[in-house]
């Protein structure tokens, strides 16, 4: 294998030794030495031995005469596999052979050591078979390590061998690494058994270790066994001494106890002391005896204890009953150890009556002190303790007593007894007074008790209280305005974590505390527990709220520590909420109060401008949708709790913006749907005036003029009319009914009208249907007859043809011939066909008619029925004639099919007579030619197959007459011939016989022949092919390389030509000086190419001097050494191939020129002239010339659905697709005979013998030499396919070459752009620092001494734009070529992103450096303004104070009027006579620019005078300036106002800007934050804040919770400004109930407490209903009673009294009223018998005041029904229950128009924030004055005004207000509202 490839790459030699490119070498890198280090030349190494690596990459010197392209010289291109071969290939044949012996040796090595390694396994596996010893697990481990030592030595040489071929010989690499598998393999598999042989040797060593330890351990306690048995045989029999003398001591103990059992014995005598001395003396003694028995014995079992297992056994038994006999001898001796004490206590027992009365008397005592200590109505909490304390012992001491005196009392007898009953007695009294005592301390424990726990309640509720408080001071570095840096950020979450953590504990326990003891006291008297559980209850409540208020400062911290992670995605959701504002903003004009008002074409582009909004926002919320899924599948929810919960937030934030976006699409869509309908609506008003028209011109038409027959064509003509305009009037109807489905307003008004038209058109056209009904029909009649005449004209002309088809038979012969009677039969078949298919038509035709003319007017049916009945009839007719032929043609038929049977079985006996004849030549033994044998065969062929042929059809024939029932021939005639068609099937067999023989000669012949010519003809095609792929397999495409260099050259000058106005002549001459004759030398056109890529300004087209000595000669086409003019400039010319079969015309336009010739595929064509476009056809074409015939004319380069006919040719192509077309050409005819040769095999298999036998043979032989074609082409094939892909890795790497020239200059070119547009935007930065000196070069304190505020920020704005258009121009490079230099992986691009990197580091720092600067001077530029405001508001406000004037008082003295405006001048004027006022021009602009352009109208001034902020983010509110040194007050909440009252003042320490300011809410005064050190705003200035009412709203004098009176009602439109407040009014729950008013059965729901705690309705009577008729009585008594009347089932009663058991009667009685007629009476309820006449339904509720009947539960949206009167019964059917009620927003307010003050609810509904510009909501007019005197101007649709004063009510009860017209400054009044409610002007929302 490795000799064929080295044998395939040489045929690379010679290109590669030309267009090689020798590296130089490198001066840092060593130089190859002669010899290896210490080896000297050898190349050849023992098995075993390692040659050590090179230190350096090892290169081969340039052989003698080859050359260095510069280009070369200046880089190293990568060494691809084609420039590894050229090295390998460059050291020659010797080399070549040098590495074919070193891939035999090594494979040979790793050969025999696979063999070797195999026997060893081999031998292991055979010496570990069976019982292993450790002798042969040694042997088999030494001769595995042997053999893996082996393999090493082999792979170390196999990596020695393959580092020396990647350095001399690459090609050699991969066959020597296809060797390291194996040999690692083999290594695996050594090293496995190894493994396992190590395993199995350490398992037997470990076994054999085990056995011998088991022995020896066996053996070791076998000894001792024996010893531990000896000696318990030698311990055992003094154990058992020790104890029998232990149990001695017991009899000698109870021998001197026997005294002590005489009763009677005095206990002081002398024998009774001796005894009990006697005795302890002995007890003394056998305790000691059995002490130290047991101490022995004991010794004895822990010595046993280490005995061998069967004599521990043994001794530990004896030993336990050893041990037992001493427990029991212990037992035995218990009783006496106490002898004396016992005798003591007999003496004691006698002292038991004294010593219990002492004790009874003590007890008592203590009961007495007990209830003296609970004596006083109220004790203390101390005696109460104390008494707690005392009566558990008394009561201990006293069962004690007790118990005494009951034992003592069983034992005693006589005068004992009745002292210890008396005892008794006394104790019971005194349990009695300990028990009544117990009760009285209960109660008084359980006050002490609730005072307790309300004390420790209410300690750990102001615990929590407190630890809350501590929340607020660890996030007050969040509410002091200062933006905090992340670790201070962190550092305060934290603490803030960590307050909440401890205050949710405290909370926790209060809360739990509380829980526990509301559930304790329910155990407690009931007139305790309601006043506790109401007092726990408050405390509760207190803890709740601390609970919400800590589970909101977590829910804020939480949201602190996650705004951090998610301010992307803020930031993603606000940019799409913008955008659905905008969307919403744009949508306005599509509301429904003015789209009606809209044309088509302005709600056309409202509602396109709109859609295209929402498709912007849809694309924000997807964008913003997007980044909250990526932080959804982050991994930070983990770390921060608040995060899942942001994002939720975050999530539902951006749902509901995506949900109010759907809201305007439909808004959009709907809009869409109404510009369609209008115009729609236009559309149809057109066709409608059109269609009333063509029906006036119908009725025209149709209008009867006195002719009662028109003509056909008039009715024709009115019937089309009608059908016309009818069809018309159907489709707008269509179109009208599906826009009025979806239209509104006035839109859907002029539908209808239009829908009113169409019926009155419709109403026209019926009338003319009817008028012309009759006209219309009768033509429709006519025209039914007409067609049905024609059918039958249709059944006659059939008839016809059956008349012609029976001629034959009608000329009076009886038999026709065979051939005519088939005909004839045929035609009359087809005859009778034609009729029934005509009749049947026919017959169809009329049968569908009838009906129709049936539904005809009956003067137009009589006639026409009458004619259809006749045609009927004769249709009838023609089917009776029809089926007499039929008949009459089946007996042709069957003579005619006899006929066909004889002359088919003769024609059959005919060919088989031919076939004996032809058959006769062979017969005869003469010898023929092989043309006359071949002609006799193919003749014998030919009628053998005819005869047979004729046999079949004959046969065939024969058998379809004998199925055929209808013209079945007779049996015995269709016997005979079967017969004699039998008879000529023999004759036929024995012809076939016959010549057999001659036959197989004769084709055994020709196949043999056949075979032979294809495969001669195969082999000269594939040496043909062979020699046609030589130019790429055998010379390596080095002509095709050359060829693309030579298109690339030619193309440069082309181009460079165009661009310099040059013609090919001018570009020839510029060759050399000899170029003027006409021919140019070598060396001239190779110095001329030498010049070309600074004549062509292109460094790639730098080639070396073999590159450009081959295009040299790939052009000298003619091999003279020279190139001549006409070859040079036809080198230019552009040459197509032909890709499918294109037309070639003689002009440009294909459908005016002539066709000349059709192009074949792979033609080519040289282009004469550019490309023209036809953009008519969308064609593009151009005029050729055909090389193969010089022809020239137009073609179609491509057609216009983009299809190319024609690609641009090259040889390399041409040469490949030829090639390619051989090669399979080849392929294809290898396979042809290929399948012949195996066909013919596979025909031949069953011959055995004879001629084809021995053709077969042949066969055999030749189809491996066809297989070795095969094999042949599939290696050229190959050699082919390799070709190809080395040419293309040339093509490549020459390519990435120029490439790299050319990126190269470009990426130098970028960065030349770059750097220059980076040194401009520093200089701009410099200028823009300049600029922004006065404003940032000074601090705070020292920004007012700025005398030119307005032209430094004007300065600044102006160079940072300037700066900025150079940041962008920067940035666009950047942008033009990121992608290139972000996917470089080499080349300059590589080199110069690096460069780039720098480049757009300094731009990036440049623009970041420009944003400080500008938003520096900016921030300066606004504390300036806010600071210059602030002085002048604060100088205005101490003035006013001082002069005690009003605000508005000032502005009049000012604005020289009330309705005047402040000009500038007396405002100026006014400023510097203020004192601390010294402002410059440009600082009075910044006063002044909040103006107008005429001045400084009421509001603007009031708002510079009193100033006020809203809270945007939550700020704290401290007690001083110093943030630091001040406490805080309270946190001041979002959308909270306050009022200035000092400031702004800036602290400088920190960089922010502070205020003094009134909080309205609730009145606190402290300093407050307005902008952070970062900038970030907490307080937005803002005018003073009012609201505007958006419906009527009561103003009341204080809350509704406490009871307040209505001041007056606000009308809608009016505004007020806030005194005071937002406060928050809790009101409670009201308890509703729905019931049935007893008066009228109405049912509703209606209150019985309402939110303030009073009551509305009281709780009533209970209610019965009548199951059965019963009595209303006027008395209670039943037999007295008399009857009022009678209740009816079901009727209702309310109980006034009762129910009464009446005994006497047995019955059950109530007093009621019943509701139907207010009758009251008595009823039985429960008759004697137990039988029920009423029972209870319900309860009823008495109205206490006025209140009204409502359709729901709540009571704030639910529709009134009635309204009930005081004193209305209600039957309750529902509830009670509590109506929740939230939170609702109370404000102190001061109404513009009158000055009236007091309180609202602020609600979204009534109430808004006002805004001092109105949208003019309807046309109306502008007044010079309040009362409209003058008209100012008109005033259009959505107008901006801005407020100048007002509202005001004028004389006729509107509400108007001065204002100012934002369109053209105009100022006027104009009404808001006028007097009967209609909306004009509409205040505009805050943002």
């Amino acid at each position: 294998r490795a000799r064929a490839v080295a044998s395939s790459d040489r045929c690379f030699k010679p290109f590669f030794q030309t267009m090689a490119v020798v590296k130089p070498q490198h001066p840092s890198r060593p130089q190859p030495q002669a010899g290896r280090s210490g080896q000297g030349s050898a190349t050849v190494r023992r098995p075993g031995t390692v040659r050590p690596p090179s230190s350096a990459p090892q290169t081969p010197a340039p052989k003698e005469g080859q050359m260095v392209a510069k280009a070369e010289l200046e880089e190293e291109p990568p060494v691809s596999k084609g420039a590894a071969k050229e090295e390998l290939l460059d050291s020659g044949p010797a080399l070549t052979a040098e590495v074919d012996e070193r891939i035999q040796q090594a494979t040979d090595q790793v050969v025999i050591a696979e063999i070797e390694a195999t026997q060893a396994l081999e031998s292991a596996h055979a010496m570990m078979e069976g019982e292993v010893k450790e002798d042969t697990l040694k042997v088999v481990e030494e001769l595995l390590q042997g053999q893996q030592a082996a393999m090493l030595d082999v792979h170390k040489v196999l990596a020695a061998d393959i580092m020396d071929a990647r350095r001399s010989a690459p090609k050699a690499v991969p066959l020597l690494n296809n060797l390291t598998p194996r040999v690692r393999s083999v290594q695996a598999s050594l090293a496995q058994e190894m493994k396992r042989t190590k395993q199995l040797y350490g398992k037997k060593k470990q076994e054999a270790d085990e056995a011998r330890e088991r022995a020896k351990a066996a053996e070791g306690l076998m000894k001792n066994e024996q010893r531990d048995a000896k000696a318990l045989e030698e311990a055992l029999p003094e154990a058992m001494e020790t104890v029998t003398s232990a149990e001695e001591t017991l009899d000698a103990v109870m021998t001197a106890a026997s005294p002590l059992s005489i009763d009677f014995a005095d206990p002081n005598s002398e024998p009774i002391q001796v005894a009990i001395k006697d005795t302890e003396a002995a007890v003394a003694k056998a305790l000691e005896a059995i002490k130290t028995a047991r101490a022995k014995l004991n010794k004895k079992v822990s010595e046993a204890k280490g005995f061998a297992p069967e004599a521990k056994k043994v001794a530990l038994t004896e030993y336990l009953t050893l041990q037992e006999k001493l427990n029991e001898a212990q037992k035995k001796l218990t009783p006496y150890v106490r002898i004396r004490k016992d005798q003591e206590q007999r003496q004691e027992a006698k002292k038991v009556t004294a010593e219990v009365a002492s004790a009874l008397g003590a007890v008592e005592l203590e009961v007495e002190k007990v209830m003296n200590l609970l004596k006083s109505t109220q004790p203390s909490e101390e005696e109460v303790k104390s008494a707690e304390s005392m009566l558990p012992p008394t009561v201990a001491g006293l069962a004690k007593v007790m118990k005494l005196v009951a034992q003592k009392l069983h034992d005693s007898q006589g005068a004992l007894k009745e002292d210890l009953l008396q005892m008794q007695n006394r104790c019971s009294e005194g349990k009695k007074k300990l028990e009544a005592s117990r009760t009285q301390l209960r109660a008084l424990q359980e006050q002490v008790y609730v005072q307790s726990m309300l004390r420790q309640g209410l300690e750990k509720t102001q615990v929590a209280e407190e630890a809350f408080a501590e929340t607020v001071v660890a996030e007050a570095p969040f509410l002091k305005g200062i933006e905090l840096e992340a670790e201070e950020a962190e550092e305060a979450v934290l603490a803030s974590k960590d307050a909440a953590v401890a205050a949710e504990a405290k909370v926790y326990a209060a809360k739990s505390f509380l829980k526990a003891k509301l559930a304790d006291v329910n155990r407690f008297p009931e007139e305790v527990r309601e006043a506790t559980v109401d007092e726990l209850s408050q405390l509760q409540s207190r803890v709740e709220v601390v609970e919400s208020k800590l589970a909101a400062f977590k829910r804020e911290t939480n949201s602190r520590e996650a705004s951090i992670l998610l301010q992307e995605v803020v930031v993603k959701i606000n940019n799409a909420d913008a955008q659905v504002n905008k969307t919403v903003e744009l949508s306005a004009l599509l509301a429904v109060d003015k789209i009606e008002e809209m044309g088509v074409g302005k709600l056309k582009e409202a509602t396109q401008r709109t859609l295209e909004a929402e498709k912007v926002a849809a694309i924000a919320c997807a964008d913003a949708k997007k980044m909250i899924q990526v932080k959804q599948k982050e991994g930070q929810a983990k770390d921060s709790p608040g995060y899942a919960a942001e994002l939720v937030s975050l999530q539902s934030r951006l749902t509901d913006v995506m949900q109010k976006l759907g809201e305007q699409r439909k808004v959009a869509v709907q809009g869409e749907k109404l510009w369609k309908s209008k115009l729609i609506v236009q559309e149809k008003e057109d066709q409608m005036k059109h269609l009333e028209k063509d029906i006036e011109e119908a009725e025209l038409l149709t209008t009867p003029l006195g002719d009662e027959d028109p003509s056909a064509d008039k009715i024709i003509e009115m019937d089309a009319c009608v059908t016309g305009v009818q069809k018309t009037l159907d489709e707008i109807v269509q179109s009208l009914e599906q826009a009025r489905q979806g239209a509104q307003g006035s839109l859907k008004n002029q539908l209808a009208k239009l829908l009113g038209r169409t019926k009155k058109s419709q109403e026209a056209i019926d009338e003319m249907r009817a008028t012309t009904r009759e006209q219309r029909e009768r033509a429709q009649c006519e025209e039914i007859l007409s067609e049905a005449r024609a059918k039958l004209e249709k059944v006659t002309a059939a008839f016809q043809q059956v008349a012609e088809a029976e001629v034959p038979y009608l000329k009076g012969e009886e038999t026709l011939p065979a051939g005519e009677a088939i005909k004839a039969v045929a035609s009359c078949e087809a005859a009778a066909t034609a009729v029934q298919q005509a009749i049947a038509e026919a017959q169809s035709f009329i049968a569908s008619k009838i009906g129709k003319v049936k539904r005809l007017l009956e003067v137009v049916a009589t006639s026409g029925l009458a004619e259809l009945q006749a045609f009927s009839a004769k249709v009838e007719d023609s089917k009776d004639k029809l089926a007499q032929f039929n008949q009459e043609t089946d007996g042709r038929k069957r003579i005619a099919l006899a006929q066909e049977a004889s002359l088919r079985v003769q024609e059959a006996e005919e060919a088989v007579q031919r076939t004996v004849l032809a058959a006769a030549p062979l017969a005869a033994e003469e010898e023929t030619s092989q043309d006359a044998a071949q002609e006799i065969v193919e003749k014998l062929g030919e009628t053998e197959r005819e005869a047979q042929d004729k046999v079949a059809e004959a046969r065939t024939f024969l058998l379809e007459r004998q199925r055929d029932r209808k013209a079945k021939l007779e049996a015995t005639e269709l016997a005979a011939l079967v017969q004699r068609l039998n008879t000529v099937q023999v004759d036929l067999a024995k012809a076939k016989a016959t010549s057999s023989e001659i036959e197989q000669r004769f084709v055994a012949k020709v196949l043999v022949q056949e075979a032979t010519e294809n495969y001669r003809g195969l082999e000269s095609e594939l040496e043909k092919t062979i020699e046609a792929a030589a130019p790429l397999t055998s010379e390596g495409g080095k002509v095709f390389v050359v060829a693309s260099m030579t298109k690339t050259v030619l193309d440069a000058l082309s181009e460079s030509a165009t661009k310099n106005n040059q013609s090919k002549d001018q570009i020839f001459l510029q060759i050399s000086s000899g170029a003027a004759e006409g021919k140019v030398t070598e060396s001239e056109f190779v110095n001329f190419l030498e010049k070309i890529p600074e004549i062509c300004s292109r460094a790639d087209l730098a080639f070396s001097s073999e590159q450009r000595l081959a295009i040299f000669e790939y052009m000298d086409s003619d091999k003279d050494g020279m190139i001549s003019k006409t070859d040079f400039i036809d080198m230019f010319q552009d040459r197509y191939i032909c890709l499918e079969e294109v037309p070639i015309t003689d002009g440009l336009d294909p459908l005016q020129s002539k066709t000349i010739d059709t192009l074949l595929v792979d033609d080519v064509v040289e282009v004469l002239g550019e490309q023209k476009s036809l953009e008519t056809f969308g064609l593009i074409r151009v005029e050729v010339r055909v090389l193969k015939d010089g022809t020239t004319g137009w073609v179609t380069i491509q057609n216009n659905l983009g299809t190319a006919h024609f690609s641009p040719f090259t040889a390399y192509t041409q040469f490949i697709r030829n090639l390619d077309r051989t090669i399979t050409t080849v392929q294809s005819n290898i396979g042809r005979v290929s399948n012949f040769m195996k066909t013919k095999s596979h025909d031949l298999r069953e011959v055995k013998e004879g001629p084809l036998a021995n053709a077969k043979a042949e066969l055999a032989q030749m189809r491996p030499k066809v297989n070795i074609m095969q094999t042949k082409l599939e290696q050229l094939h190959k050699k082919v396919e390799e070709g190809k892909r080395e040419h293309s890795k040339r093509e490549e790497y020459e390519k990435r070459k120029q490439e790299e020239k050319k990126d190269r200059k470009a990426a130098s070119l970028v960065l030349k752009a770059i750097s220059e547009r980076a040194d401009k935007a520093q200089k701009a930065l410099l200028h823009l620092e300049q600029s922004a000196k006065p404003l940032v070069s000074v601090g705070q304190e020292d920004l007012n001494s700025v005398e030119k505020p307005l032209t430094a920020r004007n300065a600044v704005t102006s160079a940072s734009k300037s700066l900025s258009s150079l940041v962008g121009e920067a940035k666009e490079c950047f942008a033009a070529n990121d992608v290139r230099v972000a996917t470089a992986v080499r080349g300059p691009w590589l080199d110069a992103r690096q460069d780039m990197a720098k480049l757009q580091k300094q731009v990036e720092g440049i623009e970041k450096k420009a944003k400080a600067v500008t938003e520096r001077s900016q921030r300066a530029f606004d504390w300036l303004v806010e600071s210059t405001v602030g002085h002048a508001s604060v100088a205005m406000r101490k003035d006013i104070k001082a002069k005690g004037k009003s605000i508005e008082a000032l502005y009049v003295e000012l604005a020289g009027g009330s309705d005047g405006l402040i000009a500038e001048p007396s405002f100026n004027n006014y400023l510097h006579s203020l004192p601390g006022i010294r402002f410059t021009a440009e600082q009075m602009q910044l006063l002044f620019q909040k103006g107008s352009a005429g001045g400084l109208s009421r509001r603007v001034f009031s708002g510079m005078v009193e100033r006020y902020f809203r809270c945007v983010k939550e700020i704290a509110i401290t007690s001083d300036f110093d943030i630091k040194n001040s406490t805080t007050l309270r946190k001041l909440e979002i959308e909270e106002f306050v009022e200035v009252t000092e400031g702004p003042q800036s602290d400088e320490s920190l960089g922010v800007m502070r205020i003094r300011a009134r909080v309205l809410s609730d009145g606190i005064t402290g300093w407050i934050t307005a902008k952070g050190n970062q900038g970030t705003p907490f307080l937005q200035e803002c005018p003073k804040p009012c609201y505007v009412a958006c419906a009527s709203v009561a103003l009341q004098d204080g809350f509704a919770s406490q009871g307040c009176n209505e001041v007056r009602s606000l009308r809608a439109g009016e505004v007020v400004e806030v005194l005071e407040g937002p406060r928050q009014e809790i009101v409670g729950n009201a308890i509703r109930a729905r019931g049935k008013v007893e008066s009228d059965g109405a049912t509703g729901w209606f209150t019985i407490k309402d939110k303030q705690g009073d009551d509305c309705a009281k709780q009533g009577k209970t209610t019965f209903t009548c199951i059965s008729g019963i009595a209303l009585t006027n008395d209670r008594n039943i037999k007295d009673c008399k009857v009022l009347r009678k209740l009816d089932k079901g009727e209702n009663l309310v109980v006034l009294e009762g129910p009464i058991e009446d005994e006497g009667a047995g019955v059950t009685r109530i007093r009621a009223r019943a509701p139907k007629d207010s009758m009251e009476g008595w009823v039985t309820t429960k008759g004697n018998a137990g039988s029920l006449y009423a029972q209870e339904t319900g309860r009823t509720y008495m109205v206490c005041t006025s209140m009204p009947l409502q359709s729901g539960f709540q009571s704030d949206t639910a529709n009134n029904l009635k309204v009930l009167a005081e004193g209305e019964t209600i039957e309750l059917l529902e509830g009670p229950k509590e109506e929740k009620s939230s939170t609702t927003q109370r404000v102190y307010v001061r109404a513009l128009t009158d000055g009236k003050t007091g309180w609202l609810t602020v609600k979204k509904d009534t109430m808004r924030l006002w805004s001092p510009n109105y949208r003019c909501a309807s046309a109306s007019t502008m007044s010079s004055d309040l009362k409209a005197s003058k008209k100012v101007r008109d005033v259009d649709v959505d107008e901006i005004m801005e407020l100048i004063e007002g509202p005001t009510v004028d004389a006729q009860g509107a509400l108007r207000l001065k204002c100012c017209a934002e369109k053209d400054g105009s100022i006027g009044w104009m009404t808001i509202f006028t007097s009967e409610g209609k909306l004009i002007l509409e205040c505009q929302q805050v943002k």
